[in-house]
């Protein structure tokens, strides 16, 4: 494993579990980092899409990170998520995570506005100076229609916190151009499971995915062989979980990982926050076909 970085490895991106009433429920949630934590996780990260950020409330995502930081006990890294349009809500919300206890943040790109890239830059040089916190990117810009130029990843890692970027770019090209001018300066985590081994073999040294909640360890394993230079074996390993993959994300996220994590008895339920809907028959059907002989494997 690498350890140049402080943030390498697998970081698991967690659901927030609901109550039937759609209350968020810190009970399931703080058994699962606690069983995250047993199976090695280098982190948690609590509050990104996974964690349905966007739909939660200021007091609801307060209480998701309070539940993490005390489940970790300091054993693991807890990264909350930042998923806010504009910095006044950001740093709100940063300052009180990092005022509960959290040492590193997972921050998108600002948008709604489409920035430039000298306005995105601004942005995070102001979070930056208001919150004291390490930063790691969120580049997502197939939701947020936000992307970042290679060059600007390369002027933030000079500029701000910033000491990692989870790369959600499907263009492949701007990817190696970021590790190229950053790999040595900042963590590069894919934040696509799908292709995690091809990120690996161009410079990313770990991943923030949803997946590793249901397979820490396979996950980890894919990971490790990549950073050995082992390729193929990484890719192998990798296509043996791709049925697993494709029936987490065959609907929208993270409908199916509660259903997954429902499945296997872990008391997260299956709600999600409107407008998003639960996961269908058929994809449960689907998951508890595939689950269990990879469950076997851990």
């Amino acid at each position: 494993m690498n350890v140049t970085h402080k943030y390498a490895g697998i970081l698991t991106a967690v659901p927030t579990p609901l109550t039937s009433d759609l209350q968020v429920d810190t009970r399931p949630l703080s058994a699962h980092v606690r069983r995250m934590v047993e199976a090695g996780s280098r982190g948690i990260v609590p509050l990104g899409g996974t964690g349905e950020y966007t739909s939660l409330s200021f007091d609801q995502r307060l209480s998701v990170v309070e539940a993490s930081l005390e489940a970790a006990s300091g054993a693991t890294a807890v990264i909350p998520g930042i998923l806010s349009p504009g910095i006044g809500d950001a740093i709100d919300n940063a300052k009180a995570f990092v005022r509960a206890g959290a040492k590193a943040l997972m921050v998108v790109t600002p948008y709604y506005f489409r920035p430039t890239q000298d306005g995105i830059v601004e942005y995070f040089e102001r979070f930056s100076n208001e919150v004291d916190a390490d930063i790691i990117l969120y580049e997502i810009p197939y939701r947020t229609g936000v992307s970042l130029n290679f060059q600007t990843v390369d002027r933030l890692a000079g500029l701000t916190r910033v000491v990692g970027i989870k790369a959600c770019n499907p263009d492949l090209a701007q990817q190696m151009r970021v590790a190229e001018l950053a790999a040595s300066k900042i963590a590069i985590l894919t934040g696509e499971e799908d292709v995690m081994p091809l990120h690996v073999a161009m410079g990313a040294v770990g991943a923030v995915i949803t997946s590793s909640n249901l397979l820490p360890r396979q996950w980890d394993r894919v990971l490790e062989l990549g950073l050995a230079g082992k390729l193929q074996e990484s890719i192998a390993l990798h296509a043996t979980l791709r049925p697993l993959i494709d029936a987490v994300f065959a609907e929208p996220n993270p409908a199916p990982m509660k259903a997954a994590m429902d499945f296997l008895g872990w008391g997260m339920g299956c709600d999600v926050l409107p407008p998003m809907k639960q996961a269908s028959a058929k994809i449960k059907e689907r998951i508890a076909q595939v689950l269990p002989p990879l469950r076997d494997r851990e």
